[in-house]
Formats: C-alpha cells, sequence, structure tokens
C-alpha cells in the first residue's frame, strides 16, 4: 500500500502541475516560459542481437555455442521538458514504450520489459502471462515513465528535482541504460558556487529500463534479499583553473551496510591528451570479506581522422562466499544487477565486466572518421580487451584469462526519408581461456561468446 499511495501521490502532482499551468497560470507572463520555452522531442530505435555462448563438459571443455540472446526490438520515446514559471519551477517527462518483433532465447535481453516483478524475486508478472521468469516468451511488450519529475532553478546556483529522475548533480549513484535510462524515485538538490559543484540525491526505489514497476533497495539477493531503506549520496566536482577536474562522490544507505566512493581526476593536456586516473571502493560485509575496489586509468587522443582510447583496471574485491566462488566488483548500492547502479565511468562494450578479485585487465580502441574521404557520416573501428590474473582457490580450476576483440561501424544518414537517423553495427567475439563454467567459480564470467549487434536511431522534434 505505502508504494501505491506515493505512485499515486507522484502521479497526481505531475498531473496537478500540468492542468494547472494549462488552465490557470499559463495566460500569465511569468507562466508563458513554461510553454514557450519547453521542446519535445523522441526517438524510434531499432536493435537487432544475435548472441551465442558456449560453456565446459565435466572435464573442462568447451562445449558448442547455443543462442544466448535472439531478438529484435522496437523502441519509441517521447520527451518532453518545459521551461520555467517564474523562472523557478519546470517539468520533465519521458515516456517509452518497447515491442519485440522476434524473441527466441533469454528473456533478459533489456530491450523489452521482463515479464517478472524485481530483480530479486523474480516472479512472472500478471500481465506477462509466463510460467517461469526464464521462459523465451517472458516478456511484456508496454509502456512506462523513464522521467516525471519537477525541476526548479533558484538564480544561478541552486538546482533541484523531485519525481521519477535521473540524477544530474555530482553523485556516486548512476542509472542503467538500454535505449531509456533507469528511473529513481526522490529527488536530488545541487549548487554550483564558483569552480565548485556539489550535490545531494536521496531516492526510496529503483527501477531498471527493462521493469515495468519500482522496487525498494534490498541486502544481497534472491528472494531472500531484506530492505536496505533509503539510497542517499553526497558528491562534489571542482573545476581547477588549468582544466583538472577533481569528482569525489560518497553514496550509502540508510538500512544497509553498503556504501560506494570514488575520486576520479580527468585532465585534458594542451595537445589534446585525455588524461584520467581513477578509484571505486564498495563497503559490503555481506558480499565482501574486505572492501573491495578498482583501480583505472582512462587515456584518449585524436590525430585527424583518428581516434585513441588506451585504458586499464585492476580490481581486488575478495569475496565473503562460503562456496568458493571468487568474487567480483561492481560499483552499485546493491549487488544484484538491475536494483541499481553507479557513477561508473568504464565502457569496454567487449562483453565481460574484467572485474574479478585478482583481475588486471587492458583495454585498446581505434576508430577513423572517412569524411576526408568524401564518405560523409561514416566512421568504423576496432577495439580489444585481455585480462588475466583472477585465480579460483578450487581444484583443478584455470586462472581465469579473457579476452576479445570487437569490430564496429556507424553511419549517419545523409539524406532522404531517414536523413539524421543512425545506424551501426558492432561484433565482438569473446574467449574465456578458462575451464572454469559459466558463473562459477568465478562468479562474473561466463565461457565463449559471440555477439552481432544492429541498431538503428531515428530521432524527431514536434516542438
Amino acid at each position: 500500500m505505502e508504494k501505491i499511495f506515493k505512485r499515486s501521490v507522484l502521479s497526481a502532482l505531475v498531473i496537478g502541475i500540468v492542468a494547472g499551468s494549462a488552465l490557470t497560470v499559463a495566460p500569465s507572463a511569468e507562466a508563458s516560459g513554461f510553454f514557450e520555452d519547453s521542446s519535445i522531442n523522441g526517438a524510434l530505435n531499432v536493435w537487432m542481437r544475435d548472441r551465442t555462448r558456449g560453456d565446459v563438459d565435466a572435464n573442462g571443455n568447451d562445449t558448442s555455442k547455443v543462442p544466448n540472446l535472439d531478438h529484435g526490438s522496437l523502441y519509441l520515446s517521447v520527451d518532453f521538458n518545459s521551461g520555467y514559471v517564474a523562472d523557478t519551477v519546470g517539468l520533465d517527462l519521458n515516456v517509452y514504450s518497447t515491442f519485440d518483433l522476434w524473441q527466441n532465447a533469454s528473456p533478459d535481453h533489456e530491450m523489452n520489459f521482463w515479464g517478472v516483478d524485481n530483480p530479486y524475486d523474480m516472479e512472472p508478472t500478471n500481465r506477462s502471462g509466463c510460467d517461469s521468469a526464464w521462459d523465451s516468451g517472458c516478456n511484456d511488450n508496454g509502456a512506462a515513465f523513464q522521467t516525471a519529475a519537477f525541476k526548479f532553478k533558484f538564480g544561478d546556483t541552486v538546482t533541484a528535482k523531485l519525481g521519477y529522475f535521473q540524477p544530474s548533480v555530482p553523485t556516486a549513484m548512476g542509472v542503467n541504460w538500454s535505449f531509456a535510462a533507469g528511473t529513481y524515485t526522490g529527488g536530488e538538490i545541487g549548487a554550483n558556487v564558483g569552480n565548485l559543484a556539489l550535490g545531494l540525491v536521496v531516492a526510496d526505489e529503483y527501477r531498471a529500463p527493462w521493469f515495468k514497476d519500482s522496487y525498494e533497495f534490498r541486502t544481497g539477493t534472491g528472494s531472500s534479499a531484506e530492505d536496505a531503506g533509503t539510497a542517499y549520496s553526497l558528491g562534489g566536482r571542482y573545476t581547477f583553473d588549468n582544466g583538472l577536474l577533481l569528482d569525489a562522490a560518497y553514496a550509502a544507505l540508510t538500512d544497509g551496510d553498503r556504501k560506494n566512493a570514488h575520486v576520479k581526476v580527468k585532465y585534458t593536456t594542451a595537445d589534446g591528451w585525455y588524461l584520467s586516473p581513477q578509484v571505486y571502493v564498495v563497503d559490503d560485509d555481506n558480499q565482501y570479506d574486505s572492501t573491495a575496489y578498482q583501480l583505472a586509468f582512462l587515456s584518449a587522443k585524436s590525430y585527424g581522422q583518428y581516434s585513441f582510447r588506451a585504458e586499464a583496471t585492476y580490481t581486488a574485491a575478495d569475496s565473503s562466499d562460503t562456496r568458493g566462488n571468487v568474487g567480483n566488483m561492481a560499483y552499485r548500492l546493491t549487488e544484484v544487477y538491475g536494483g541499481s547502479n553507479g557513477a561508473y565511468d568504464i565502457w569496454w562494450n567487449n562483453r565481460s565486466d574484467f572485474n574479478h578479485d585478482g583481475e588486471i585487465g587492458f583495454f585498446g580502441s581505434v576508430a577513423r572518421d572517412f569524411s576526408d574521404l568524401g564518405a560523409q557520416g561514416f566512421s568504423a573501428g576496432v577495439n580489444g580487451v585481455y585480462a588475466f590474473g583472477a585465480k579460483s582457490d578450487q581444484a583443478g580450476i584455470d586462472e581465469l584469462v579473457e579476452y576479445s576483440g570487437s569490430a564496429f561501424l556507424n553511419y549517419a544518414i545523409q539524406g532522404g526519408a531517414l536523413k539524421g537517423a543512425n545506424f551501426g553495427m558492432y561484433y565482438t567475439y569473446y574467449v574465456n581461456d578458462s575451464n572454469a563454467g559459466n558463473w562459477a567459480p568465478y562468479s562474473n564470467a561466463f565461457q565463449d561468446e559471440t555477439d552481432l549487434k544492429v541498431t538503428l536511431t531515428i530521432p524527431f522534434s514536434v516542438k
């Protein structure tokens, strides 16, 4: 009942401000900016994916790959961003809908709604009509809010949000992404004073974009996980006069033991080198024997038509799992995937997270823009990862050595009916050299994969 009450109050507030603005204050000079400065945009997205995954037999030998994800999904989103009444209060709304054109493998493919209630209980909903969370047809075509939030500004210094929102102030709390973003229920307040930006975020529920209903934060995984209360975060960013940026943030739960923190330094040299050492920390007695952390170094540079990236990570995540599984570190306020997310900058897009205890990972990428050769809007590239160092105490299990390579291309359509649309292809070949099976004893590792993703994004603007 409490959850229904909170949703009803938020919905009533949103409806009330829209109706009130339209019927009463809209004619006034102070309120005219609400609509005059508003925008309505959206996009139709097509996502097609074919991912296969292998395993190992009882002797540790590789087995044949079988379909893991096989689907084609449509994604439609519409975004309304108002101006401000009296230069103080406005409204942001975003609604999206998803639909599977075909779906032949695992239902948790994230580009449609998974037909279960939340990432802990994973009970099929009445809407989905499926018998098991893992039935290939356990998807739930439909629509949901991404954003429904009041926004406030007080002069040039203070901003705030209240409702269903995505954090925009300095924070350790982030969101999951598909073509839509995850949604917190709560609010934020930010302040900008000179070179210093500060942020406070408070939320009592979250919803990853492949669920229709929000859910509370919990400690642990599965249906036995316990309510962890309210999530909150304090963060700050300071930009020095030479352009160097220092980003630090802390997050915790009122009734749970888990805490997150990060420190990031970001700097671009005079000749264009982007350099960023970072450290991420997670403290959770339920998941780790000691505080987990990840050290990272990110760099990037462009030379003419070429863009380069070089990055590396080291992870320490000593598991408290009594079964002897090797731990992994994910930067979020919940152990379970989809239960929340953190403000994490590293994205290698090479299947694995490369984040097990003792693991060292290296990433490199090169991309080229071909506009200088007359191919306006066309770019392509390759990247890859090599990681090693995670070891299991279980007899006969190899060290985790994993590597992958990806090739990609993108084309921004230059003319015709689809002018402004973007077409992309991304192919990954991933190898796990160990004789360990999927998910154990390496708790976040799977066996060899191939993965093909094809996307088409068609943006539109109404106002």
